[in-house]
């Protein structure tokens, strides 16, 4: 195999798969296949399904986790067909913290790795495309441009569900970039990636002294205060939190029981309502499992 040919080839592959276009664009793009709106949950129980699903003496054995992790067949069934299934169908699972508690080598953090490595490879297959608007520093869901008042009319128009709201920076992008002309507002696809923090964000606690609630849910860019003059200016934030970059994707958060209690006021709102408080901004908007 010619190594630097393959990687020239995975280059092209990669920039063959980028698409930019308006929102206008982006709603004829649902009309013919709504799967890109899909939820974060339907999104990573889809992706397991994709590798395909067999029936062993009564029980479903999934194939996506076959090659790394072994014996533990009921467990798995039962988080994804208890867990993600139900949560992919919308149903109030999803408000649940999913918790891998178990010794030390039982493949916990194998599991947790490979949700995130096939997120990474969904991505970039048509059925897992994943399309946000350009610029936003959450990636999030473009179809949030809609007001809530028309949510229903586009709901029944295009067979999809649309949930939350646009976050603090793209309602300042909207009123000064677009005049409030959503049908321009530039869309583009994304590659879910833990590298370029794209859909997935990882938490470990440090020092308890040293823990700092800002890298979870971003920080203010002081830098930039004297310019734009106040701490609640969007363009005056860093929305840069793991919170911020695990939309669409997955968050994982490592040694939950030992971090700050502080820091579990956030993940409980994320879980049960599906956003989260950070400066001095209303509630932001999140579509994300949280693994612990």
């Amino acid at each position: 195999m010619d190594i630097f040919k393959r990687i020239a080839e995975h280059r092209t592959e990669s920039e063959q798969l980028s698409w930019t276009g308006t929102f206008k664009e982006y709603v004829e793009l649902l009309r013919r296949d709504p799967a890109p709106a899909m939820t974060a949950h339907a999104r990573v129980y889809e992706m397991i399904s994709s590798h395909g699903v067999e029936e062993v003496n009564g029980h479903k054995r999934y194939k996506f986790f076959e090659q790394e992790i072994f014996g533990l067949d009921r467990a798995i069934e039962k988080l994804v067909e208890e867990y993600f299934h139900s949560a992919a169908k919308r149903l109030d699972v999803r408000k649940r913290i999913l918790l891998l508690m178990g010794p030390v080598s039982g493949g916990k953090s194998t599991l947790v790795t490979m949700l995130k490595r096939g997120l990474e490879q969904y991505s970039r297959q048509e059925r897992g495309a994943v399309y946000a608007i350009k610029g936003c520093p959450m990636h999030e869901e473009a179809l949030h441009l809609v007001p809530n008042e028309l949510r229903p009319e586009v709901e029944k128009a295009l067979g999809v569900r649309i949930e939350g709201n646009l976050c603090p920076s793209c309602q300042m992008r909207l009123r000064t970039e677009y005049n409030g002309e959503i049908e321009n507002v530039l869309v583009e696809r994304v590659l879910i990636s833990e590298e370029n923090r794209i859909g997935i964000g990882t938490f470990s606690p440090s020092d308890p002294k040293s823990q700092d609630i800002a890298d979870l849910t971003g920080s203010i860019d002081f830098s930039t205060i004297t310019e734009y003059g106040s701490e609640s200016d969007p363009r005056a934030y860093r929305f840069d939190g793991e919170l911020n970059k695990a939309n669409r994707g997955v968050m994982e958060f490592q040694e939950m029981l030992k971090c700050d209690e502080k820091f579990l006021w956030n993940l409980l709102s994320l879980t049960q309502e599906g956003n989260f408080k950070a400066g001095r901004f209303a509630l932001i908007s999140a579509d994300e499992p949280s693994i612990y």
